[in-house]
């Protein structure tokens, strides 16, 4: 029988602590074997998986955990994210890698940090909710650990531009879509989610969108030095 979700109960931080593990042990072992073949293996595995559950997603949702058509469209920053990582593995095109960096260690972290669901684990809704965030999130790591890339500040202004330029038009979409459905909710544009967020700081939606965009800045720039912290340790024999 599940429980209610308790927010940082013992379940929700097993989880995070095991994401937060697993995401930098197993691209360090991973460096550690040093074979160019194994490493880029699972890196087609892992853009594989990535796109094959992004694009699974929104009929599992509906079918399973009857959830509204109308909500379960893949354009949440998670599910943006994921897709990015999945498209940039397969064409090595760098604006991809960005956008699932930062997106990637900026909501997805926030989305595994306060999640978004009624129950613990081991209700199936927990289970892939972590399951998919997890998986974007030790894939960004192994990314920079594994193999060559490359971010800049330009990469940092260019994804903040990216997604300021997203908020209107999210936007727009949820007031078309909430004529449908009430629960439309993409980006939590309309409504504060029920979960404790940043989001309780800001003005009560659609006030709170140019905060946001600052929020983003913040948040894209902490991700940064994130990204160079790696680097360095890149240098070490260890990684």
């Amino acid at each position: 029988m599940t429980s209610e979700f308790t927010l940082f109960g013992f379940h929700h931080l097993i989880s995070i602590t095991s994401i937060f593990a697993i995401s930098f042990l197993f691209p360090a072992l991973v460096r550690l074997i040093n074979n160019k073949s194994i490493t880029e293996i699972i890196l087609i595995i892992l853009g594989a998986v990535l796109i094959t559950h992004e694009l699974a997603k929104p009929f599992y949702r509906v079918v399973f955990y009857d959830h509204s058509v109308y909500e379960v469209f893949p354009i949440h920053i998670c599910h943006i994210a994921a897709l990015s990582m999945g498209i940039y593995i397969f064409t090595k095109t760098k604006f991809f890698f960005e956008v699932a960096y930062f997106f990637g260690l900026t909501g997805n972290l926030l989305a595994m940090v306060t999640p978004d669901v009624d129950y613990t684990y081991p209700d199936a809704e927990f289970i892939t909710y972590y399951f998919g965030h997890g998986l974007l999130f030790m894939t960004v790591f192994y990314v920079c650990i594994c193999t060559k890339v490359e971010l800049t500040w330009s990469s940092v202004i260019r994804v903040l531009v990216f997604a300021v330029s997203l908020l209107p038009l999210i936007y727009l979409l949820n007031l078309y879509l909430v004529s449908y459905f009430a629960d439309v909710n993409y980006w939590y544009l309309m409504i504060t989610p029920a979960a404790n967020t940043l989001l309780d700081f800001f003005p009560a939606p659609p006030w709170h969108i140019p905060y946001l965009a600052i929020l983003a800045l913040i948040l894209f720039v902490m991700s940064y030095w994130v990204y160079l912290a790696l680097m360095r340790l890149n240098k070490f024999k260890y990684l």
